[in-house]
């Protein structure tokens, strides 16, 4: 047995699944990034100039609002979602996670007011998106659909419940914004 495997745990698969360019992007992601960019900017400026007008700017307080801004920045960074012929990606500051998405063994969705949709395949990749990423872009659903599909129709994915109702939300929101551009609603 090699290090880090422990009896009875099932090894993991280190099959290399083919990827292609991505061709559905987070089309919001830049507009939010440069919402994380002012934030921590505006943080920091108001910081400096508080200590400078009050007389007590010094190198340590700068590198502490320095810090804190920072550290805002990196809480607001959003994740950039990509998809391409059989994957999806999620990327965040530190790391990167990647489904083969004709391999879902698993769709769920997580928390009440940040909704996200979990999906796991079978080569032990998983990856959180948050559901409004996916309802704003319908390139990126419809790549995850259609592998959701192919791994049903192989027998992997047993349960869509929460894929079908992701699919009943993205259709509404399409239906709202279809109806409101013709004046309808």
């Amino acid at each position: 047995m090699g290090s880090g495997e422990h009896y009875g745990a099932a090894p993991r698969a280190r099959i290399r699944v083919e990827d292609g360019p991505a061709v559905a992007h987070d089309r919001a992601w830049a507009g939010r990034l440069w919402s994380a960019y002012g934030a921590a900017a505006t943080v920091l400026a108001v910081a400096l100039v508080t200590d400078g007008w009050d007389g007590t700017l010094d190198v340590p307080r700068l590198a502490a609002c320095g810090a804190l801004a920072l550290a805002l920045f990196a809480i607001l960074l959003p994740a950039r979602t990509s998809a391409g012929d059989g994957w999806l990606d999620v990327r965040g500051l530190l790391r990167g996670r990647r489904v083969h998405t004709g391999y879902l063994v698993s769709a769920r969705f997580l928390g009440e007011i940040d909704r996200r949709v979990v999906l796991r395949d079978a080569f032990g990749g998983r990856v959180s998106v948050e559901v409004r990423v996916l309802v704003a872009n319908p390139f990126l659903w419809h790549e995850l659909d259609r592998g959701a599909r192919r791994s049903h129709a192989a027998g992997l994915l047993q349960d869509r419940d929460a894929l079908r109702e992701l699919a009943e939300a993205i259709d509404a929101a399409g239906a709202r914004d279809l109806l409101t551009s013709a004046g309808m609603r």
